[in-house]
């Protein structure tokens, strides 16, 4: 049998790509899709695919091990919203990681969740340990290079996205003509694009950051092309990454998207 990799999937395209190119590595793909965040289709891209409610740690844990899987991607978003759901009913193993937090940062939750893992020997890998080559580059991508104007709200909200992504609120800033207009929190970052569209019209930047701490099993930043169309919808006009740990997904047809949208689109050098 194939050397096997599991997928824990939320929602959104990643966890897509992740399957696509780990069956092209040669992996055996399980695919352990969350109820209600997960699309099914993953299905058609697995060699074993199974769904399992948010919350339910333990039946996760025996099913990797049934499955014989060794390795762990998780790969798409299911956001902290979860935790103030009471639909959501959780196992007495998650509610006993839950307790011992002493907050529910990303680091700390999902990090518990892979320590407990670990336990098993089973291994959290890097979200981009298969998509490597849509890790963003440095420098401009699209056709169109940054205005000065647009290059001094970069500046400023590089710096405010950074602060923002290490207290674990979010990842993105939107600025126009140096004023920050909106910040991302629970509500993730198209939404939080969309609200600086109808406070600040057109002409917005958009910046995207990782946290100084990042840790590269989880909550990597993304842009997709969904990002790409609603920042175009309200008229942004440059949208900058922190290169080498933002994923672009499908990254030519992105930068296509960006120049059809006369968007600048630059990959920012990571912080020292």
């Amino acid at each position: 049998m194939s050397e096997s990799c599991a997928i824990i999937a939320g929602s959104g395209s990643f966890p897509l790509h992740v399957a696509q190119q780990a069956k092209r590595q040669g992996l055996r793909v399980v695919v352990m899709g969350l109820k209600g965040w997960a699309d099914p289709a993953l299905a058609h891209q697995a060699d074993a695919y199974e769904e399992l409610a948010v919350g339910q740690l333990a039946a996760l844990i025996q099913r990797l091990k049934v499955l014989q899987v060794r390795q762990v991607v998780m790969a798409g978003k299911v956001t902290k919203g979860v935790l103030f759901d009471s639909r959501v009913q959780m196992d007495a193993e998650t509610v006993g990681l839950l307790s011992r937090l002493n907050d529910f940062s990303v680091n700390s939750l999902l990090g518990a969740i892979a320590q407990r893992l670990s336990q098993d020997g089973i291994t959290l890998l890097d979200s981009s340990t298969f998509l490597q080559d849509q890790l963003c580059p440095e420098g401009v991508l699209s056709a169109r290079a940054p205005t000065q104007e647009e290059q001094e709200d970069i500046r400023l909200g590089v710096e405010a996205a950074r602060r923002l992504a290490s207290l674990d609120i979010g990842q993105t800033v939107v600025v126009k003509r140096k004023v920050i207009v909106a910040v991302e929190a629970l509500e993730g970052t198209d939404a939080a694009v969309q609200r600086a569209g109808q406070l600040a019209g057109g002409g917005c930047v958009v910046v995207k950051m990782a946290s100084p701490q990042q840790d590269r099993r989880f909550d990597l930043p993304i842009l997709g092309p969904q990002t790409i169309a609603v920042a175009s919808a309200v008229g942004v006009r440059c949208l900058a990454v922190e290169a080498r740990s933002t994923l672009l997904l499908d990254k030519s047809s992105l930068i296509e998207q960006a120049n059809r949208a006369d968007l600048a689109l630059v990959g920012v050098a990571p912080s020292s």
